[in-house]
C-alpha cells in the first residue's frame, strides 16, 4: 500500500489534482522493501503523499528495539530528504494539527511528509496472537489511562460538549448498527 499511495499521489500531482494521497501503517512495515521503495519513489517525485506509521511500540510481538537501531520512525524521513515528524497518537488534536500541516506541505510542492503517531496497541495484533508472551500486565494497565477515546471524551466533557446521557445513546445506536452492518455484509 505504500508504493501504490506514492504512486497515486504522483499521478495527482501530475493532473493537476489538488489532493493528497495517504497511507497508514505500522511500524512494522517500514522494516519492509515497500516502504523504502515508496518512500523513496514518492520523495524524488515529490509526490502530494503522506505516510502515517502507526507506532504501537511491537511489530506484531517484536518490540522496536529489535525492529530497527533508529530512534522510532520519523527520523527515516531525513534519510529519504523528506519531512518527518513524530506526534502524540493517543491526542486526537496533535494529530489532526500534524495531518493538516502535513497536507499543506505537501500541497505546497516540498513533497512527502512521514508522520509518527505514538501510540499503543492494548490488545492482541491478532487471533493468533498472544502478547501476554511479550509484555507485562502492568504495561497495558500503563496505557489505559492514556487511551484516546477517554482523553476526548474527558475534554469534550470539560467543555460541555459531550455528557454521560450522550455516550450510553451513542453506545446503544452503535450496538444496534453493528449488527444490522454485518447482517448486510
Amino acid at each position: 500500500k505504500i508504493p501504490h499511495a506514492a504512486g497515486s499521489a504522483y499521478a495527482m500531482k501530475i493532473q493537476g489534482d489538488k489532493s493528497i494521497a495517504i497511507a497508514y501503517f505500522g511500524e512494522g512495515a517500514t522494516s519492509e522493501g515497500d516502504f523504502h521503495a515508496g518512500v523513496n519513489f514518492g520523495a524524488v517525485r515529490k509526490a502530494h503523499v503522506i505516510f502515517f506509521c502507526r507506532n504501537n511500540g511491537y511489530a506484531i510481538s517484536t518490540v522496536c528495539s529489535r525492529q530497527f537501531a533508529s530512534d522510532g520512525v520519523a527520523p527515516k524521513a531525513e534519510a529519504y530528504g523528506i519531512w518527518g515528524l513524530r506526534v502524540d497518537g493517543n491526542d486526537f488534536f496533535a494529530i489532526h494539527e500534524a495531518v493538516s500541516k502535513a497536507r499543506n506541505h505537501c500541497l505546497e510542492g516540498k513533497g512527502p511528509v512521514l508522520i509518527e503517531a505514538m501510540t499503543y496497541r492494548r490488545g492482541a495484533h491478532s487471533t493468533s496472537d498472544d502478547p501476554s508472551l511479550y509484555r507485562s500486565d502492568e504495561e497495558v494497565k500503563q496505557w489505559e489511562k492514556k487511551c484516546p477515546i477517554l482523553r476526548l471524551g474527558k475534554y469534550l466533557k470539560a467543555k460541555g460538549l459531550w455528557d454521560d446521557e450522550k455516550e450510553q445513546e451513542l453506545i446503544g445506536k452503535t450496538n444496534e448498527e453493528i449488527p444490522q452492518a454485518i447482517n448486510t455484509a
